[in-house]
């Protein structure tokens, strides 16, 4: 069920001239309707996929293409991954735009496709007012509406409040790599919108990741001799049965309410069919609650293997974080209450399409935390289902044009509920 959120308001404070500005915009976006959406599908022919980098460089040369033709200052910086470079674009606002940019941010690289496709998945077919392509809700619509809206708004020639900055990474699936690198590079801005994938609502928080590798141990025998071997891949089941079972904890132990989101994702083991495994790998995908952290769900999983094998001692079990996890933690996200960001981006939501905005909080993790972090206030908000991935991916054509057009009003209407509330106030 939608429901608006309670910061949400119409801004009747806001000037003429900004109003007039968002419509010039609007109509421009509206007058390229067919370019906008050919955009998205020549985007979506490029098969990116996470660490193809040539590929990936294409992906970052078509954004790159249109933003420069529009005018922006366009850079193809390094991502912190060889091969693949981040795309960063600037439209400058002079003197006015000084500590107030808006940063756009999404990525290019896209998941392989599963083998059960109907359609092309590098096909970008249109059929009954929808786009199809892998990884068009997760997030290529998001990151051309994006690229879209700050090209459109270049091409209206309404004079911009801030700098719009355009960050498009070819690695945010390593823990958002190349948005940290950027801002290890300088990057800063007073916001940042991420355009992952949100349904078009206002989201106001997120899980955390927490990918932990079991590595499992047991002796090697031959098949006959069973009563010698000890089977990592029997021991592991154990493991996996019980972990799929446990509670998930606070940080003092106290059983969370939260749903839990856990994938067994990967299991490896074995060397031949007529002996016993002596090592079986498994890797959980943990989604865990902003009342958890990664140390929390390492604590949980540690407890769920003592109480499902025995002779650690002699056959002990490893439980680690995958190495991204370590070197990129991926944290949850909860937005500060009465941040006036998320009435911002939902009254330009309004604006764009007529309709109150939704709120909701993402079970996947965008890149947002790592702009709090940073000291950027940010939200996320972009076209598609936060499912993110499936077979025959799509996403509704009107839905990522009314993302490109949510965007630009914000880009010139961010900060103006809070102006008005200052002026209500005095």
């Amino acid at each position: 069920m939608e429901r608006t959120h309670p910061m949400e308001r119409t801004n009747t404070k806001a000037t003429a001239g900004t109003e007039d500005d968002a419509a010039r915009v609007i109509d421009v976006i509206d007058q390229h309707e067919p370019e906008i959406v050919a955009f998205l599908h020549d985007f979506l022919r490029i098969p990116s996929v996470w660490g193809d980098g040539p590929a990936l460089t294409t992906a970052a040369e078509h954004l790159a293409a249109s933003l420069a033709d529009a005018g922006l200052a366009v850079e193809l910086p390094d991502s912190g991954t060889d091969g693949m470079p981040n795309v960063l674009a600037r439209a400058d606002a002079g003197a006015a735009g000084v500590g107030e940019a808006l940063i756009f941010n999404g990525h290019m690289e896209v998941y392989p496709p599963s083998q059960s496709w109907r359609r092309d998945p590098f096909g970008g077919e249109i059929d009954d007012g929808r786009i199809y392509g892998v990884g068009v809700a997760d997030m290529k619509a998001g990151t051309a509406a994006m690229t879209m809206a700050a090209v459109m708004l270049a091409r209206s020639g309404v004079p911009l409040p801030r700098d719009v900055v355009v960050l498009a990474v070819p690695n945010h699936f390593e823990g958002g790599e190349g948005t940290r690198q950027a801002l290890r590079d300088g990057l800063r801005g007073a916001y940042a919108i991420n355009c992952e994938p949100s349904e078009l609502r206002v989201l106001t928080g997120q899980r955390g990741i927490a990918y932990v590798n079991v590595d499992v141990r047991g002796r090697a025998a031959h098949t006959t001799a069973l009563d010698v071997g000890v089977n990592a891949v029997a021991r592991a089941t154990e493991v996996v049965r019980e972990v799929l079972a446990m509670p998930i904890t606070a940080a003092d132990g106290r059983v969370l309410s939260d749903v839990k989101i856990c994938n067994v994702a990967q299991i490896s083991g074995g060397v031949a069919h007529n002996l016993v495994p002596e090592l079986c790998g498994v890797t959980f995908d943990f989604r865990f609650p902003p009342a958890q952290t990664q140390d929390d769900v390492l604590r949980d999983v540690r407890a769920a293997v003592e109480r499902a094998v025995d002779r650690l001692a002699e056959f002990p079990v490893d439980v680690a974080l995958e190495a991204t996890c370590l070197k990129n933690p991926r944290s949850s996200l909860q937005v500060p209450d009465g941040e006036s960001l998320l009435a911002d981006v939902a009254a330009a939501h309004r604006r764009s399409t007529g309709r109150a905005a939704a709120y909701d909080v993402h079970q996947a993790w965008p890149d947002t935390p790592i702009f709090w972090e940073s000291g950027i206030r940010a939200v996320t908000y972009g076209p598609g289902s936060m499912d993110c991935y499936w077979d025959d991916e799509s996403v509704v054509v009107e839905d990522y044009l009314a993302a490109v057009r949510t965007y630009a009003v914000a880009a010139l209407t961010l900060g103006s509920t809070a102006n008005a509330d200052e002026n209500s106030d005095g």
